[in-house]
């Protein structure tokens, strides 16, 4: 999942939504200054029924967990387990998304779920496309309902195909999938 301006209250209903049965993993990549304390997973845990963590690299990705990486690192997945590494670069920080959602799509193929949330510019765009490409479900925040739409609309034009819908949709929809793949 990842967003930039405007994405952290969506990202705070989803994870408030998320129940305590949530079957799968949930990646969190945002635009953060790396200057700023990291508070966020902290923030997210107290309104989570799941566990929060920040991920470490090599950690084994865990089911019913919500992982939000570091304002300086790039978080990328690599088979089953994290590839974390410190990037403060101004590049880095603008790619967070798309770096994880191609790792993502490189790791998990067609079970790879990929979900655009408010921001600016276009970080996220190259990586839904490979979870497209790789069979995967891709979920866009209905652009007029993001506070900033350029993200939304970006991911739409390389996506066409991806379920738009408005927070609570996408809340829906993650949950349907938990419980269609918690019965396999």
């Amino acid at each position: 999942m990842g967003g930039s301006a405007g994405a952290f209250q969506e990202i705070v209903k989803i994870v408030e939504y998320m129940p305590n049965w949530f079957s799968g993993t949930v990646i969190i990549a945002t635009h953060r200054t790396p200057n700023h304390k990291n508070t966020l997973a902290e923030l997210l845990g107290h309104k989570a029924r799941v566990a929060v963590e920040e991920p470490e690299d090599e950690e084994c990705l865990e089911c019913t967990t919500i992982y939000i990486g570091n304002s300086r690192d790039r978080v990328e997945v690599d088979e089953n387990a994290f590839d974390v590494n410190e990037d403060v670069s101004f590049r880095a920080r603008l790619r967070r998304i798309d770096d994880l959602f191609l790792s993502v799509a490189a790791s998990a193929g067609c079970d790879a779920v990929g979900v655009i949330l408010s921001g600016m510019l276009d970080d996220g765009t190259r990586g839904l496309k490979a979870i497209a490409d790789a069979g995967g479900v891709c979920m866009i925040q209905c652009p007029e309902q993001a506070e900033r739409d350029s993200m939304p609309l970006n991911a739409l034009s390389a996506v066409p195909s991806a379920r738009i819908g408005i927070t609570e949709e996408i809340i829906s929809w993650l949950m349907e999938m938990s419980a269609e793949r918690g019965a396999l």
